[in-house]
């Protein structure tokens, strides 16, 4: 009985240990959330997780020249119109920071959020500089919210362990300081994570994350909805991605990396060369097409804007080995046949071609034409007349202007490549923007667009992005 009531009572203080163990944990964790770590608390840790994207800023002068020169687009795309707000109380700063910049959606639209490392005495040289009495603040919790009016826009900010943070949107800054104490960031999300660990070994270049489809969401306003399904349908991007920043003038470079899909890394090991283009079979007057490396075939659609304003889109099958499989089977015979009954070359659809075609879509196209290199599919016998009408009258789109802009920034081989040209330099398309779309400084400028994946490794896919914008006042 005795040795029972001792093991009885042993097993009691284990259990009482075992509790008071958890609750020391549970206490250091708070108290390391709400004090150690905040005393050390990197830029990140001030980003709400809601951040539709993150300008990682290295160099402030640099990232500032370059945004300026694009600041239409900029602040349609990134909502920085609140920049030089920014820039007006940076400038009262004494030395250089690093800089992050985020992008949260609203229901008033995007409001940024600014986050840069400075010492509690540069503070308040700051609070002098900007001729704010420290005593006159807005109180949130144990916070100090102060409010600087500029010529550009009215900013709230906050100094908080180490970390100066400012917004034109109160109930931003909040959630920033709420996320500064909160045990889950932006880093508790794992390709959040590797991206920007990946991006913090190269901190001589300015950087961009973007959150596909918050951020997708947001540019969809710009276009139609059915352009934007079929966008986001054939969209290389997943999760988030980051790109290398650079900008020269009126152009835009961004190369970086997204998770690559299965598809991409499929895709990959079968593509063994550069799937191009036959050269001129585009017409001057393409205003996009997009190329992709499919199973075993490589295909490309493109759209020509005809002369009654409508639009009409071609598919281009780009496989040597295809040649002579359309007419028919290799039976020579019966292709002297379709020869002989359409001297034109344009030969109805039959349900053989369509059978031997599995995995492409074929529903809008009616009739096709072979040449040497590929074969070339279109909606109507019209269009196709169209189409030669317009590559005898106009040429290839290589007599684009800007097609070398485009061709001098894409890479030499990929698996999929989408480019947008604005050949008479106009407004875009009206079936391809929406409203907003058309009423954008973007629609309007937007000259050059292109997206290209270039191969995958390590489970990334590489991707470029180049746009170039010629304002129509130039």
């Amino acid at each position: 009985m005795k040795e029972e009531y001792y093991t009885e009572k042993r097993r009691a203080w284990m259990i009482w240990l075992s509790v008071l163990a958890l609750l020391l944990i549970g206490v250091g964790i708070f108290f390391y959330y709400t004090f150690l770590r905040q005393t050390r608390s990197e830029l990140i840790d001030a980003v709400p997780t809601d951040a539709m994207f993150l300008f990682e800023v290295y160099d402030n002068d640099v990232f500032q020249k370059g945004v300026a020169s694009l600041a239409p687009y900029f602040t349609e795309g990134f909502a920085l119109d609140v920049l030089p707000a920014y820039e007006d109380m940076y400038k009262k700063l004494s030395g250089t920071y690093d800089l992050t910049v985020s992008g949260h959606p609203s229901e008033s639209g995007v409001h940024v959020l600014f986050n840069t490392h400075i010492e509690k005495p540069v503070f308040r040289k700051l609070l002098r500089a900007l001729s704010i009495d420290p005593a006159n603040f807005t109180s949130f919790e144990h916070y100090k919210i102060y409010s600087y009016g500029t010529h550009f826009k009215s900013l709230k900010f906050v100094y908080f362990n180490h970390i100066l943070t400012i917004s034109d949107d109160l109930d931003l800054l909040k959630k920033a300081l709420i996320q500064h104490t909160h045990p889950k960031g932006l880093l508790s999300d794992r390709t959040f994570k590797e991206l920007y660990q990946l991006t913090n070994k190269n901190q001589k270049q300015n950087w961009l994350l973007v959150k596909c489809e918050p951020f997708g969401r947001h540019l969809s306003t710009f276009l139609k909805e059915d352009v934007f399904a079929r966008v986001k349908k054939d969209s290389p991007f997943a999760d988030w991605s980051a790109f290398q920043v650079r900008i020269t003038r009126n152009e835009l470079f961004l190369s970086g990396y997204t998770p690559a899909s299965e598809e991409q890394i499929q895709l990959a090991q079968r593509a063994a060369h550069n799937f191009d283009i036959p050269g001129g079979m585009l017409p001057f007057n393409t205003e996009w097409y997009y190329k992709r490396a499919k199973d075993k075939y490589a295909t490309c659609r493109f759209s020509v804007l005809g002369d009654s304003s409508k639009h009409h889109e071609f598919l281009v099958l780009m496989q040597d080995t295809l040649h002579k499989v359309f007419v028919p089977f290799g039976d020579e015979d019966r292709a002297d046949q379709l020869r002989a009954a359409y001297p034109s070359g344009i030969i109805p659809l039959s349900d053989s071609v369509t059978a031997s075609l599995k995995g492409i879509d074929l529903a809008p196209y009616r009739f096709f034409v072979e040449t040497t290199d590929a074969c070339l599919f279109a909606p109507s016998q019209e269009a196709l007349t169209l189409y030669y009408k317009m590559l005898n009258k106009s040429g290839s789109i290589a007599n684009n202007k800007y097609f070398k802009f485009s061709e001098s920034n894409s890479a030499s081989a990929n698996l999929q490549d989408f480019t947008y040209y604005n050949a008479n330099g106009e407004m875009l398309s009206r079936d391809v923007l929406s409203d907003k779309g058309k009423a954008s400084f973007i629609g309007r400028d937007l000259a050059v667009f292109s997206v290209n994946c270039t191969g995958v490794a390590d489970g990334y896919a590489a991707i470029n992005i180049y746009a170039m914008f010629q304002p129509a006042s130039k």
